[in-house]
């Protein structure tokens, strides 16, 4: 009798602890063992954070299955956040790494392998772009055929979406870079890994759940589990995607000239040559594989994104439109593509860019950090494991920022002369901190010459009788992709 009460006494206390939130952790949402906090609600999870931040301030949680997040509302916490050591780690989550078993590439690899991929690809980038002539040259020659695809809308009178050729206009330039080729616009080719890359970001949603329920695989089997959380196609795509990369390392192989490297790959090759004696090498095929795979899977998707976002904006904000037409006409001859060297000459169309960013938020919570031991932060308790998250979409729409958050004003970038003023305080679609996209400094150049360029040469609107919706799709709520939606192209004198 004695024993079952000891029992009976032990199971309630492991209930009781399993209920409760332990001590010194932030406030917000705890909710139920292995679920975690289901809200009953129908508000968008930037509205919920919102919600979260009035009530509790700059730092909460939110336990989500069993994970616990915590969330940073404010850019000086995310700042030392994702300064510190300890908060350097990407989350131990499969779907975070394509499913694979090992932590490759640049994007969701720790320690020594993050470190040595994001020092080579940085170096990279930097010796093969970043305002590099032929990079340039390259973003020029697709811009160019980005022109006529917006002049076939143009001419056809019609409403339609943003032409399908700027996904694949921006795939060419990481191409270009990766291993310096570039596809026509109606390759079969390229099209088909559009499309895998395209699936591939959708299938993320569920196939993340798992990550979230991970006692789910004791209670349905795995091919089950698979199924119906999209694992097995995700598995599929990435392995047809990884086919494409070591068909294009393998011929890299055969041609290699080591006195003349051409491209990342390249450049990748002689490095595994270079370190495969010492101890510390973490370059080998299967990683260079994963950061082909995270450059094409960053680069392409927030590129895109990004300009068509802008599109939106100023297809709604016509002033803006007009504002940015006659800056651009000002500066640049007519047929004249702009490169680095102009930007200082256009601080609107640089005002233009940088509030598309803020306001679309494309990465609503930044890329997930980890803690890698116990710390505190903001006088809580962060336990080890905890997942971290900027909430940028929050941070972009605060009025301790910004006046006037949720309108789109680009005037607020500039000066009382008219210059350009790179606002860093609340701002930061690119992430801060060590593990800050790689990529920024090449995105930041595409933005600028392409949405020049489609200034320059046409006027967007929105359909006579119809609305466009400046929400985001629903279904990802990590990630603000735009709704498809008719525009009206009309070519400029």
């Amino acid at each position: 009798m004695i024993v079952e009460a000891l029992l009976w006494g032990a199971l309630l206390l492991l209930l009781w602890l399993s209920f409760k939130k332990p001590q010194g952790l932030p406030p917000g949402r705890w909710g139920l063992p292995l679920l975690g906090y289901i809200p009953l609600t129908t508000k968008s999870m930037s509205q919920q954070l919102t919600d979260l931040r009035n009530k509790h301030g700059d730092i909460y949680i939110w336990r989500m299955g069993t994970q616990l997040m915590v969330f940073l509302h404010d850019h000086n916490l995310v700042r030392e956040a994702f300064n510190r050591p300890e908060i350097q780690d990407r989350p131990d989550w499969r779907s975070f790494r394509f499913n694979l078993e090992e932590k490759l590439g640049i994007l969701t690899s720790n320690d020594h392998v993050w470190l040595n991929n994001r020092r080579f690809t940085l170096k990279q980038l930097r010796d093969l772009g970043m305002g590099k002539s032929k990079l340039v040259e390259a973003v020029h020659t697709q811009t160019r055929l980005l022109l006529e695809e917006f002049k076939k809308q143009a001419d056809g009178r019609k409403p339609m979406p943003v032409p399908h050729g700027l996904n694949i206009v921006i795939i060419n330039i990481v191409w270009q870079m990766v291993a310096g080729k570039q596809f026509a616009l109606d390759d079969p080719r390229i099209n088909e890994f559009n499309d895998m890359t395209d699936d591939l970001i959708t299938s993320f949603g569920l196939t993340a759940a798992p990550d979230f329920l991970p006692w789910l695989k004791y209670l349905i089997p795995s091919p089950i589990l698979k199924h119906v959380f999209h694992i097995n196609a995700m598995d599929n795509l990435r392995d047809r995607l990884l086919q494409y990369f070591k068909e294009e390392i393998d011929h890299h192989k055969e041609t290699l000239d080591p006195d003349n490297p051409r491209d990342l790959i390249d450049a990748y090759l002689m490095e595994m040559e270079e370190r495969k004696d010492q101890p510390d090498n973490t370059f080998n095929e299967n990683d260079l594989f994963i950061v082909i795979l995270d450059l094409f899977f960053a680069g392409k998707e927030t590129t895109a994104s990004s300009l068509v976002w802008l599109i939106y904006y100023l297809a709604t904000y016509t002033e803006a439109q007009h504002k940015m037409q006659a800056e651009v006409d000002e500066v640049l001859p007519k047929g004249t593509l702009a490169t680095l060297q102009d930007r200082a000459r256009l601080p609107y169309t640089e005002a233009v860019i940088h509030e598309t960013l803020r306001v679309s938020s494309l990465i609503s919570t930044g890329v997930s950090h980890a803690a890698s031991k116990d710390t505190m932060l903001g006088g809580y308790v962060i336990p080890k494991g905890a997942i971290i998250n900027s909430s940028n979409i929050t941070i972009h729409h605060s009025s301790r920022y910004w006046d006037e958050p949720h309108l789109f004003k680009p005037e607020r970038w500039l000066d009382n002369n008219g210059k350009f003023n790179t606002k860093k305080e609340g701002f930061m679609p690119f992430s801060i901190g060590k593990r800050q996209c790689v990529g920024e400094g090449l995105a930041r150049m595409e933005m600028l010459i392409f949405s020049s360029a489609l200034m320059q040469n046409f006027t967007i609107t929105i359909p006579p009788g119809a609305t466009l919706s400046l929400e985001s799709v629903p279904r990802n709520p990590f990630f603000r992709r735009h709704i498809i939606q008719n525009l009206m192209v009309t070519a400029r004198n």
